[in-house]
């Protein structure tokens, strides 16, 4: 019986994790046995936890090299006893990479692709390292069923899937029988244009053999020769159907190959040709279909207008009427007798109904602010500021988000979309609207042109049309659409695109003569653009009617802009608008963790030009790339962007709106813009993806900048000796030292601790005998501190990452940077801080609060570095320089609450951001050891910190630009604000 020695290794394998489907390990089983005595060379591309590579390493006790190689960041980590095992991190398929891996190992026998099974992934590593493979080795291609799935690039019928590719490579084994001229590369051209690869002819001579199992490829390699059919062989003497002995004078030939030029079925098939044509016209029709309802559609737009206007002006002058007479009848009532003996009836059940009211909602404020006091501090703020009828509105918004929460149960149940609702009410155009904006585009100066550069590649026909139709119902008419098409293998789409622009002026059409990517064609559109502005537009998106009205109403506001975006929602298949991203206004980190510009984006012409348009190379990222390189030529004021939801992302199976996995070598695109816009700003550090977005790390210093940490307390020996002891035991950043303010501690072995951190020359205590006043403790200690960075620290506060201090200070190095704040979670688990957001609450909350550990929040904003108005003092890094010159907390004003908020807006009003990040994490145990603000002179206190803050930073509160008038102010969890705090288009 057969020893299955891979599969008991398996069984038996305890270190890293590794995963094989069953029927791989039997035929790893033969293919590996060739190799157990030899000094075999291996490269296994995709090697999730690592585990295989030790497998492989004792099943071939005498192999020389094992290499693996991942994409994922993680695999850094990992490490192996066996010196013959090695690990490189990155993309296989990129230059770079493919260099580090050869420079290991010139040569394999072994190469076995486990990497992103996308097409285009396969047949990129297969180009690549197949010539790497030494005479007799193999090249393996796993999981190969992903090719039939449109996510994979791939399909039953897809001429271009990872299948197809390797079904080809037999017809290439036998391509001195095909009868027709041409070489073996002919047949994979087609591979070749799609997925940017070349594979030399004396390569492809070297495919000995191609073996499937189940959707596993074996593709092996012999010398040229070896590969021909070869002379016909006879042996034996005796034969009794050939007496003739025809077969005895075959010995020695070879096959004739007869000339198949005229063979039909060596060319394209007719059953192929046939269903080509019937889908061409049948798409040509459909387009007809639509093209001519549009134009229907377009001829009676003026129509109803005008009739809607005719119809609204006699409604308005009955209106009119109705209202005088009604006044009338109001005046005279008002003037009775029974009118004003009704009167205490009147105010008294207009007083009940409002107590009732408050009756009402008070269980739900309680519940959401947690204890009575703070209701009622919040009640007397509001009285104070906005008197009571604006605790009559609070109430009543109160009262709508109520609603709405029980709107959102209700769809949890039926599927219904709360965003669809909210759409429906807020962000649908009535006649009026369009009328008023038209009013208002009369009005302007100037309209300038605006150029939407649109590639496209055989693009849906629906889509397509519906893409165009989007533009032409635009309401500011100044546009003009420049589509470059790629060089379609299908026709259908550009031929009705064609003839729209034989009827529409406005659309200008280019066929690029061979296919070039993305970039390519963005710059062949963008050849065609005559207009000051530019827009972006995928071929399969739409455009809100309103989109180039409000980007051109910001050109005119602000004529010092050169870029502009807007918020975004996606669009499925069926036309439903969902998952909506309302943005912060500019906000240069969160753009290097996501392109939080695209869509809608929108340039100045001439700055697109002056950064050379599209670069060749970024596919996949090239808007990105665009965005980053024209940023470094504009100040952050000349970026502006629209609150308002301006662009539809249509959502398909090959779209990186469903998912960013979707076209995984746009990632690695991302990368590369990323680290080369940090390389021309001379900034050091380096870019990677990390799944929901990129991570920059910025590289400290060798001498490493010294930081003082600040720690006020009082008593509370259990909250700082676990503060310390962690701080010591944890952290990995040397350049520090301590100042604990004592701040009248009293407690025995409080003291004696103190004491004892005394004796430490990397700790200092200062004492402080007066009443608590947080901005004043921290005030004293920056003014004798010796580092060139500040950290101020609660006592409450565990350090639990080891590069949590190097994390904060390698951001607050970087130009234009003011304080930096970390990721706090409570003890149980859940966020506590990551940032914080201006008006939640009144002045300001902390946003995610409470989320669940693992999770990402808001597009990705609980788990990104970005910049926020502020961010919380329980732990935050700052230039000592930059914190005296705004001249540090307000002690006079702000003693206990707020005194960060405010701080961190005065470093911003000094020109500076606030950057957090969430990869400093530590354990906040919040307010230990001060306590509740639950007495008289507490709550006093609180009262006058939040009139103060209302005062002092007034709108800005209401306005935060790190996030976005269409989010609720009620709630810390980015839900939709009802309604939005948005203005309205007016006549002037």
């Amino acid at each position: 019986m057969k020893e299955h020695k891979l599969r008991r290794l398996y069984q038996e394998h305890q270190g890293k994790v590794s995963d094989k489907w069953s029927v791989y390990l039997d035929t790893y089983e033969t293919l590996f046995a060739e190799y157990v005595h030899q000094s075999a060379r291996v490269l296994e591309i995709g090697i999730q936890n690592g585990g295989s590579l030790e497998i492989m390493a004792r099943f071939l006790p005498q192999a020389e090299r094992i290499v693996g190689c991942d994409i994922d960041p993680l695999c850094e980590g990992l490490r192996y006893e066996d010196p013959r095992i090695a690990v490189i991190v990155g993309d296989a398929v990129s230059d770079e990479v493919q260099a580090r891996v050869l420079a290991l190992c010139p040569s394999f026998d072994l190469v076995i692709d486990d990497g992103s099974h996308t097409s285009r992934d396969i047949v990129r590593a297969f180009a690549r390292y197949f010539p790497t493979i030494r005479e007799g080795g193999a090249f393996v291609a796993e999981d190969l069923h992903c090719s039939y799935w449109a996510a994979f690039e791939g399909g039953l019928f897809h001429p271009q899937s990872s299948l197809a590719f390797f079904r080809a490579l037999v017809d290439v084994i036998n391509h001195e029988h095909w009868g027709v001229p041409g070489g073996r590369r002919r047949l994979i051209s087609a591979f070749e244009a799609a997925y940017d690869v070349e594979l030399d002819e004396a390569v492809l001579a070297q495919i000995h053999a191609v073996e499937f199992v189940n959707s596993l490829c074996i593709v092996r390699k012999a010398a040229a020769p070896s590969n021909e059919l070869g002379a016909r062989v006879i042996a034996g003497t005796v034969a009794h159907v050939d007496r003739a002995g025809l077969t005895q004078q075959l010995d020695g030939t070879r096959v004739q190959v007869p000339d198949q030029q005229a063979n039909e079925h060596a060319q394209r098939s007719a059953e192929e040709r046939l269903t080509a044509a019937l889908a061409e016209l049948e798409a040509q029709q459909r387009l007809r279909i639509e093209a001519e309802a549009r134009l229907r559609q377009s001829n009676g737009r003026a129509g109803r207008l005008a009739d809607g206007l005719r119809t609204e002006s006699r409604r308005a002058a009955e209106l009119e009427q109705r209202c005088a007479g009604l006044s009338d009848t109001v005046d005279a009532l008002r003037q009775s007798t029974s009118w004003r003996l009704t009167e205490p009836v009147r105010w008294v059940g207009h007083r009940w109904s409002r107590i009732r009211l408050a009756a009402t909602l008070l269980p739900v404020v309680w519940r959401r602010v947690g204890d009575l006091p703070r209701v009622a501090r919040r009640v007397r703020q509001i009285l104070r500021t906005h008197g009571l009828p604006g605790v009559w509105q609070v109430m009543s918004e109160i009262e709508a988000e109520e609603a709405d929460h029980a709107h959102r149960q209700a769809e949890a149940r039926n599927g219904d979309s709360a965003y669809g609702r909210w759409v429906h009410q807020f962000d649908v155009l009535s006649d009026a609207d369009r009328l008023v904006m038209a009013e208002t585009i009369s009005g302007w100066p100037r309209n300038p042109l605006i150029s939407i550069v649109m590639p496209t590649y055989n693009g849906d026909p629906a889509w397509l049309a519906q893409a165009v139709a989007s533009v032409q119902a635009q309401v500011y008419g100044h546009w003009e659409l420049c589509i470059a098409d790629d060089a379609s293998s299908d026709s259908t789409g550009l031929e009705a695109l064609q003839r729209l622009a034989d009827l529409e002026s406005r659309i200008k059409i280019v066929r690029r003569p061979e296919n070039g990517h993305i970039s390519a064609a963005s710059n062949s559109a963008l050849e065609l653009a005559t207009g000051e502005w530019i827009v972006l537009m995928d071929h399969d998106d739409l455009l809100a009617e309103h989109a180039l009205f409000w980007v051109a109403e910001t050109i005119q506001r602000h004529p010092e802009a050169r870029m502009i975006y807007s918020d975004e929602d996606k669009i499925d298949e069926q036309g439903h608008r969902f998952d909506p991203y309302f943005k912060s206004d500019w906000n240069i980190d969160l753009f290097r963790s996501h392109n939080m510009f695209s869509h809608l984006g929108a340039f100045e012409a001439a700055l697109v030009r002056d950064v050379g348009g599209f670069r060749i190379g970024l596919e996949g990222s090239q808007d990105y790339d665009l965005v980053l390189r024209c940023s470094e030529r504009v100040s952050p004021d000349q970026i502006r962007h629209i609150p308002r939801v301006l662009y539809h992302w249509r959502v398909h199976a090959q779209s990186t709106a469903s998912s960013s996995d979707v076209k995984p070598y746009a990632q690695i695109a991302g990368e590369r813009a990323l680290n080369e816009h940090l390389a021309r700003l001379g900034v050091d550090g380096e870019t990677t993806y990390i799944g929901h977005g990129y991570r920059t790390h910025y590289r400290l210093p060798r001498m490493l900048p010294h930081v003082t940490i600040i720690i006020p307390t009082r008593n509370a020996v259990h909250l700082v000796r676990q503060c310390i002891e962690s701080l010591v035991s944890v952290t990995d950043y040397a350049a520090y030292d301590v100042i604990l303010v004592d701040n009248g501690s009293d407690a025995p072995e409080a003291l004696a601790y103190f004491d004892q951190l005394a004796r430490d020359p990397k700790f200092t205590v200062l004492r402080h005998d007066a009443p608590f006043n947080y901005s004043e403790l921290n005030n004293l200690a920056v003014d004798q501190a010796r580092g060139e960075f500040v950290c101020l620290l609660n006592n409450d506060v565990e350090i639990t990452s080891a590069a949590w201090l190097a994390e904060m200070v390698s951001i607050a190095l970087q130009p234009g940077v003011g304080a930096v704040g970390a990721r706090l979670w409570y003890p149980d688990g859940t966020l506590q801080h990551a940032g914080v957001v201006l008006g939640i609450g009144g002045v300001a909350a902390h946003p995610h609060k409470s989320l669940a550990k693992g999770e990402l929040g808001y597009f990705g904003r609980a788990a990104l570095i970005q910049s926020f108005s502020a961010v919380t003092a329980a732990c935050l890094v700052v230039s000592k320089a930059n914190y005296l010159r705004v001249g540090g907390l307000d002690a006079a004003n702000l003693a206990v609450a707020f005194n960060d908020v405010d701080f961190c807006l005065r470093l911003r009003e000094a020109g500076l951001r606030n950057v957090w990040t969430p990869y400093a994490e530590l354990i906040h145990h919040e307010s230990v050891s001060r306590g509740r603000d639950d007495s008289p002179e507490k709550q006093a206190r609180f009262n006058a910190e939040v009139d103060y803050m209302t005062r002092r930073w007034g709108a800005l509160l209401q306005n935060d630009p790190a996030y976005n008038p269409n989010l609720t102010l009620l709630s810390e969890d980015f839900s939709l604000a009802w309604p939005p705090r948005l203005p309205t288009i007016t006549l002037r």
